[in-house]
């Protein structure tokens, strides 16, 4: 399980991954993630399903539910001085109503309730804490270069919040 809370960003997937400064805008959301681990590729690597719960607030209103599948990388050489995981998902996200920042956008052409989910994570704890671990999160909707409903372009919201462990 999974609670984050994150600030809404119109700039482009590829320029959050890289770090380049991020320009942010006064949009924010709040998440309840619930997943699971369903295949063991190895020690190291996992794939997870989640099904998300948000709510946006500030200059949108509207709510969304997504649902995806992760691959999850963990054990790398530090895991003894820092437990981190980092994983990629892709699934289904459905918007409530049109989100107005999406539809907006100088980045996008076109807006749409029902869009592609990605999902780029980091997590990380003290090697002994096993039941908890601190979340990064970029939660990406996307038309998949108008795939969906012609949309092109998509939104990111960059969130932190507690990841549990059970």
């Amino acid at each position: 399980m999974a609670l984050y809370v994150g600030k809404y960003s119109d700039d482009r997937l590829g320029d959050v991954l890289v770090s380049k400064p991020i320009d942010y805008l006064d949009s924010y959301m709040v998440t309840v993630a619930l997943g699971r681990a369903f295949a063991f590729a190895s020690p190291s690597h996992q794939w997870e399903w989640e099904a998300q719960l948000v709510k946006h607030f500030s200059r949108q209103h509207h709510w969304e539910l997504n649902a995806l599948v992760i691959y999850r990388w963990q054990r790398f050489p530090w895991h003894r001085v820092l437990r981190t995981t980092l994983a990629l998902g892709d699934g289904l996200s459905y918007a409530s109503e049109v989100p107005p920042l999406e539809a907006a956008s100088h980045t996008n052409e076109g807006a749409t309730r029902l869009l592609n989910y990605i999902l780029v994570e980091m997590t990380a704890a003290p090697p002994q804490v096993t039941d908890w671990s601190l979340v990064v999160r970029v939660h990406h909707r996307s038309g998949v270069y108008g795939l969906f409903d012609d949309v092109e372009g998509g939104s990111n919201v960059i969130g932190v919040g507690i990841k549990f462990h059970f």
